[in-house]
C-alpha cells in the first residue's frame, strides 16, 4: 500500500463512528490529514502551539475532559521528535489535567495557561510571538459559534469557563490545523454549515465558525490526533520514535495520569478511565489499528 493510500486510512479509521456523525463530518474533511501532516514533516522544523481543553462545568466535579489532552500532548512530543519545538496552550480551568499530562510523559513540553480574567492584556504580551509561528493546532478545543459563545455538546454556553483562545488560534499567517468530533472545535468552521446543522444535534447553534487549512475529523479527537502522528511517522521513517508514540500502553498510561489529575469523560461528566462513554477496550479499537497500520517501532 502506497504512503497515500495508508494516510486515507489513517483518516478513516480515525474517524469511526461513535453515534455524533464523525464519518458524516470527515467526508469533505478527507485528504485533511495527508495535507496536515505534509506541512509538518517537509521543510523546516515546525515551530508550533496546539491548543487543548474543553472544561466540562457540569461534571462531578467540574474538570477539562478526557479528550483532547491526550492527542494534544501526543502531536507535542511528536513534532519535538521531528526537531521542531512545541508548546501547549489552554486556559486556568483546563490548566491542572494538562498539566498533570505534562508531568507525567514529557516535563520538558511548554504549557501556557490563559488566565479567564486579564485575558486581554495576557494575549496582548504573546500575540507577535504566536504570531510568528509556523503552526497553530487546535485539538479539542471549543470556539466561538454563530453567536460568538462557546457551546458545549449539550448546547450549553461555557463562555464563563472558557478564554477566548480563537483569537491566538487565528493569529499571523501560520499553517492552522484543526482537530474535532462534534462541530463545535476551533478548525469546524470549514465544513458546510448545513452539514453540521443535520448531523450534529443543535448542530446549527454549537458549530464553530472558525476554520483551519485542514481539518481532522475523529471518533474522537485523541484518534484523529493519533492519525496525524501516525502519518508523520510514515512520512519521517527516519525517526522510529515516532512509532513509540502510538502504542496503545503510551495512551494508557497517559489517560491514567489524566484522570488521576481529575479529568472526567466528557460523556459520562465523571472521573473515569474513558474517553467520550467509551471504556478503554473499545477506545483502544482505533489506536491498535492505527499503531497496525503504521507498523511496530524499532
Amino acid at each position: 500500500m502506497r504512503i497515500e493510500e495508508t494516510i486515507a486510512e489513517l483518516e478513516r479509521v480515525a474517524a469511526r463512528e461513535v453515534g455524533r456523525g464523525s464519518e458524516a463530518l470527515a467526508a469533505p474533511a478527507a485528504g485533511g490529514l495527508l495535507t496536515a501532516a505534509r506541512s509538518l514533516a517537509a521543510g523546516r522544523p515546525p515551530d508550533a502551539a496546539v491548543f487543548t481543553g474543553f472544561f466540562i462545568p457540569g461534571a462531578d466535579p467540574p474538570a477539562a475532559e478526557t479528550d483532547g489532552p491526550l492527542g494534544a500532548l501526543q502531536i507535542a512530543v511528536a513534532l519535538r521528535l521531528l526537531g521542531g519545538r512545541c508548546r501547549l496552550v489552554t486556559d486556568e480551568p483546563c490548566a491542572p489535567v494538562l498539566e498533570a499530562a505534562v508531568a507525567a510523559i514529557a516535563p520538558q513540553v511548554p504549557v501556557d495557561v490563559a488566565p479567564l480574567r486579564g485575558y486581554e492584556d495576557w494575549a496582548a504580551a504573546r500575540i507577535h510571538e504566536y504570531g510568528q509561528l509556523t503552526h497553530l493546532i487546535a485539538c479539542e478545543r471549543v470556539g466561538p459559534g454563530v453567536d460568538g459563545r462557546p457551546r458545549n455538546m449539550r448546547g450549553e454556553d461555557i463562555g464563563a469557563h472558557t478564554a477566548p483562545l480563537d483569537r491566538l488560534y487565528t493569529s499571523g499567517s501560520a499553517f492552522r490545523i484543526g482537530i474535532g468530533d462534534g462541530g463545535n472545535e476551533l478548525g469546524m468552521g470549514r465544513l458546510p454549515a448545513d452539514l453540521v446543522g443535520r448531523v450534529v444535534a443543535a448542530g446549527e447553534r454549537i458549530r464553530c465558525v472558525v476554520g483551519a487549512d485542514a481539518l481532522l475529523v475523529g471518533g474522537t479527537s485523541n484518534w484523529a490526533a493519533a492519525a496525524l502522528v501516525g502519518a508523520l511517522s510514515l512520512l519521517r521513517p527516519e525517526v522510529p520514535q515516532l512509532r513509540t508514540l502510538l502504542e496503545p500502553v503510551w495512551s494508557y498510561d497517559l489517560l491514567s495520569a489524566v484522570v488521576g489529575a481529575g479529568a472526567v469523560d466528557g460523556v459520562r461528566r465523571r472521573p473515569t478511565l474513558s474517553v467520550d462513554g467509551l471504556d478503554w477496550p473499545t477506545y483502544a479499537e482505533p489506536l491498535i489499528r492505527i499503531a497496525e497500520l503504521v507498523g511496530p517501532s524499532r
